[in-house]
């Protein structure tokens, strides 16, 4: 028998129609009908995913020579999830949106006192048109609607991927073939993620540079002001391109419980995540409450680079408390 055949009598034992089938696959009827007929033959991976539904092996399908159904090996006391490959290419879909919607969050947050750093700035220029009050009114405002937009992101994105919630333990286990599947589009992808990190990273080391050589050329306040939000941008930019590369290395890396999914370091993300919901509320709060005594918006925006290096800090001592014990 061959697969055409196999195909279409499986099918009809699960009692499925040509476009019901098509659906499962994410391919058009024409091509359940072409595979039926033999005027075409799907490809590796499609033929994985026909393995699953139909609940046989691959082997089956592919050997002329095997007449009898040979069914893939099920230990009904084995309560993992299976993931398919269909549902791991939605899970990376969906978490690439997720990224690039965690990103933007991100991006707002780092910028969001830029317009009140360059308001307070041009507010104590001869003749400026705004007064000192007004420019923190504005500029707080913006900072904290920023804030608000960027909290609705993080929730809004977390809907997304709310049916994969399984994948946040270790309790499932990719069908045969869907290892090898991820492993390849995961080497395809790392050439991206190593060119987005790199331009990252030079943006982080580069960012003060124009700070720096305004403050040592004597440049007026309100230049230095403007490369403080110019350093800011650039911060975010490099945020962005972390987030979202990283996000995506990330999923590829969770389906296969490698780098930060392995088990070892799944636990010491759980309890990093537990102190930096408590640790950035405090960071901004100590941030609006000194700029507010302070009054003195240009100095303040330290706490943000100095909060970041203090919660690396705080992550690789955890990571390295738990190496420890292990």
């Amino acid at each position: 028998m061959i697969l055409a055949d196999k195909i279409l009598s499986l099918r009809k034992k699960l009692g499925l129609s040509q476009e019901e089938l098509a659906e499962k696959l994410n391919v058009s009827r024409q091509s359940i009908s072409k595979w039926e007929s033999a005027a075409s033959i799907p490809d590796i991976n499609k033929i994985i995913e026909l393995s699953a539904i139909f609940g046989v092996s691959t082997d089956y399908l592919l050997k002329d020579e095997i007449e009898e159904v040979e069914y893939t090996d099920w230990d009904e006391t084995d309560k993992r999830v299976r993931v398919s490959v269909s549902e791991a290419n939605d899970f990376l879909r969906l978490g690439a949106v997720q990224g690039r919607q965690i990103a933007l969050g991100v991006l707002l947050c780092i910028i969001s006192p830029v317009l009140l750093i360059l308001l307070a700035g041009a507010s104590g220029l001869p003749g400026a048109l705004i007064g000192t009050g007004e420019a923190v009114g504005i500029g707080v405002t913006v900072l904290l609607v920023f804030i608000a937009v960027s909290v609705a992101i993080f929730i809004y994105s977390e809907a997304g991927l709310r049916r994969f919630e399984y994948l946040e333990n270790s309790d499932f286990e990719l069908e045969y073939g869907v290892a090898g599947i991820i492993k390849e589009k995961r080497d395809a992808y790392m050439g991206r993620y190593t060119f987005c990190t790199t331009a990252g990273v030079a943006l982080c080391i580069l960012c003060p540079v124009p700070l720096i050589v305004a403050a040592v050329s004597g440049a007026s306040e309100i230049v230095i002001l403007l490369f403080v939000a110019l350093l800011l941008i650039m911060v975010a930019s490099a945020a962005y391109l972390f987030v979202t590369t990283g996000t995506v290395k990330g999923s590829f890396d969770r389906l296969l419980k490698d780098g930060e999914y392995s088990p070892r370091v799944v636990e010491q993300n759980k309890l990093a995540e537990k102190i930096s919901g408590i640790y950035w509320p405090v960071v901004v709060a100590g941030y609006l409450l000194w700029s507010f005594i302070s009054g003195d918006w240009g100095i303040t925006w330290v706490v943000w680079p100095v909060a970041a290096l203090v919660f690396g800090a705080i992550s690789s001592a955890i990571g390295y408390n738990k190496k420890n014990k292990k």
